[in-house]
């Protein structure tokens, strides 16, 4: 009787542990949320963008320090100022190029600490401080750098299927008698190859996740394949969580991003405005991909062996 009794309660014990996804989902999104993760986030991140504006800022200095009309200039362009700065462009071709690469290579740089950071704030049962986030992410750094690294290997997949499927549909351009079937056939090759990039992503995302919940493992091409597993038995919930949270980030951050293009230049008001508005668009950004580890993580969690 008691054999009986524990073989059919060990199921019922079983559903009762496991929490319905969607709240659990809910319940990880919350550290997303932590002030102090975010703050970190956005100040890691001016250090990039502040290396890529600094060769503009030269070259509209060049360009508008020493004209009459600066102040006007500083409201709105006209023909005049535009052909001068595509003329100033050439000039400074090579410092732009330079910082951009710079400011590419220290966001990737920075991109392991951030997220091993995120990942400290997950674990942890209440909200960090910053010098802990920080031993966190620089603890984290060595295996999700080299799960870094080894994202070129599903991007590179992702971009060869990418061109497969434009080639297929160059051809069936060539061949096409309607020129709404050619632009049909090139619309539905970028659509894959774009999708095949998200896909790639999320595989890291998720084998990201799987190296968080494990501490021992130091193999981010093992974490990326049990990532890519957890992708092949559970699609809807890991994909559904990834895609539902992108929308809201990515739409978050261009709707902040259109009302800063169309803030007037009315003086410091209308420059702190717009300051304003793109950091928010940078933690919208930021919000987004933790969020999406948090799910993850949840979701490797579930399928744990308990």
């Amino acid at each position: 009787m008691t054999t009986l009794t524990s073989t059919i309660a060990a199921p019922a014990a079983r559903h009762a542990a496991t929490p319905p996804v969607r709240s659990s989902l809910l319940h990880a999104l919350r550290p997303a949320l932590q002030w102090r993760l975010m703050l970190l986030w956005l100040l890691a991140l001016l250090l990039p963008a502040l290396v890529a504006a600094l060769p503009f800022w030269r070259m509209f200095a060049a360009a508008f320090d020493r004209t009459v009309n600066a102040s006007a200039y500083a409201r709105r362009l006209d023909l005049v100022a535009i052909t001068d700065v595509m003329g100033l462009h050439t000039q400074h071709a090579a410092a732009l190029a330079g910082g951009g690469i710079v400011a590419l290579a220290m966001t990737l740089l920075l991109s392991p600490l951030l997220t091993g950071a995120a990942i400290s704030a997950a674990r942890a049962p209440s909200q960090l401080g910053f010098a802990a986030l920080v031993a966190g992410g620089v603890h984290e750094y060595g295996r999700l750098l080299r799960m870094l690294l080894w994202a070129v290997v599903p991007f590179g997949v992702a971009l060869f299927l990418g061109a497969i499927a434009t080639d297929a549909a160059d051809q069936h351009a060539a061949a096409a008698v309607l020129e709404s079937s050619a632009s049909h056939a090139s619309w539905g090759a970028m659509a894959v190859a774009g999708l095949l990039l998200l896909l790639a992503h999320a595989t890291l995302d998720a084998g990201r996740a799987v190296l968080a919940l494990d501490r021992r493992r130091t193999s981010a091409v093992l974490a990326w394949r049990d990532g890519l597993g957890l992708l092949v038995r559970r699609p809807l919930a890991t994909l559904g969580m990834y895609g539902g949270i992108s929308v809201i980030g990515l739409g978050l951050a261009g709707a902040l991003a259109v009302a800063r293009l169309n803030l007037p230049a009315l003086g410091a008001g209308s420059f702190l405005g717009g300051l304003l508005l793109a950091q928010l668009a940078v933690l919208a950004l930021a919000w987004m991909r933790c969020a999406r580890l948090f799910g993850m993580m949840e979701v490797a969690r579930g399928m744990r062996p308990r």
